[in-house]
């Protein structure tokens, strides 16, 4: 996971007012619900030196109406009078962050998104195929397109006779010429690097696009067999479907992470575990990939004051402890590592890991 939202945050001195929670509209009663329990939140960060200006400012983010139905939650990240964030995801699960400190309180938000990856979908027929692109999924497209190609002998028909075949030929040629022009478009796409394609419609035409896709494109490629341009075709049971591929490849991410740490810790020796010996070499820059488990994480301190060269802001380094898992994410983002997120039987018992640039 890309961490140049967090490093742009850093950008900003703080204490910064962080607020992640659920701003679902599905129900009559879900503006009143939203109002008492941001009241609360406000209460409480109150207390901790939140100044009214700023929970003011973030408050008027926090009612404001999302952008698209659904479940959702927002995050939103504040300091000195200014609104650095403000991001609708789509919910896989409640929301209830509400903080005033050092360093943004990015983990939970960072734990949602890092389910959350660009997917390509495609939905085909013989005439060509509906087009839409996800910076995140799940959520709301960012780029739609439709490809319509030939029509004429679009379609075959029961005939016989030498003028049938040349029909039926016809027929096939462009069937493919379609399919390869919709090809054509997803490895244009492809090169951008989406992790996902996720292919679905009429077999005939999927299979024809995936033996004309070149390759990486066709090897992200995963066939649903939810999923049609035809009317009235069922779009929930689409979306379950991209759910499961998008869970699926996550996964797999996170396995190859794993067997990573796990042959880096042998004669390799391009993997460290534990909080004070990843700490010491995001003190050196020498951190390719945190691995972090932020539950677990997060019930641990770190004393900047132990970490010289520390790479946090200097309003930070002045607390006596911190929260191990903040430290940890902010530290790698100040020094361009990336983030993976796994579960805690996956790492050590203080939740953290770290692959190395070098050894």
């Amino acid at each position: 996971m890309d961490l140049e939202t967090v490093s742009a945050l850093l950008q900003h001195p703080g204490p910064y007012l962080t607020a992640y929670v659920d701003v679902t509209r599905d129900t009559a009663d879900a503006e009143h619900r939203i109002e008492l329990a941001w009241r609360s939140a406000r209460e409480r960060v109150s207390r901790d030196g939140a100044p009214d200006g700023l929970t003011d400012l973030v408050e008027g983010h926090v009612l404001r109406p999302t952008s698209a139905p659904g479940r959702v939650n927002r995050m939103v990240v504040a300091a000195h009078g200014d609104v650095l964030l403000d991001e609708e995801v789509r919910q896989t699960d409640p929301a209830d962050v509400v903080t005033w400190g050092p360093l943004p309180d990015v983990t939970s938000w960072l734990s949602d998104r890092d389910m959350m990856i660009p997917v390509l979908l495609v939905i085909a027929d013989r005439e060509g195929a509906d087009i839409e692109y996800y910076d995140g999924w799940p959520g709301y497209p960012t780029d739609e397109d439709s490809i319509h190609g030939e029509t004429l002998h679009i379609k075959k028909v029961p005939a016989g006779g030498w003028a049938h075949k040349q029909y039926q030929r016809r027929t096939e040629e462009v069937w493919r010429r379609n399919a390869d022009e919709v090809a054509t478009e997803i490895d244009h796409r492809a090169r951008g690097g989406v992790p996902l394609i996720a292919l679905t419609g009429d077999v005939r035409a999927v299979g024809e696009i995936r033996e004309a896709l070149s390759e990486p494109a066709a090897s992200k490629v995963v066939v649903l067999e939810d999923g049609s341009r035809a009317e009235g075709s069922s779009r929930e049971m689409l979306d379950d479907a991209v759910d499961q591929a998008v869970r699926d490849t996550v996964i797999e991410e996170h396995l190859h992470s794993v067997r990573e740490i796990e042959e880096g810790t042998g004669q390799r020796g391009d993997a460290v575990h534990g909080l004070p010996e990843v700490i010491e070499n995001l003190v050196q820059g020498r951190v390719r990939t945190l691995a972090l488990a932020p539950r677990i994480a997060a019930q641990r301190e770190v004393a900047p004051a132990e970490y010289p060269g520390l790479p946090l802001p200097e309003q930070a380094l002045e607390h006596a402890r911190l929260r191990a898992d903040l430290v940890a994410v902010c530290a790698a983002a100040a020094t361009d590592a990336d983030l993976v997120i796994l579960g805690a039987a996956s790492l050590p018992q203080d939740g953290i890991a770290a692959l190395l640039r070098w050894s």
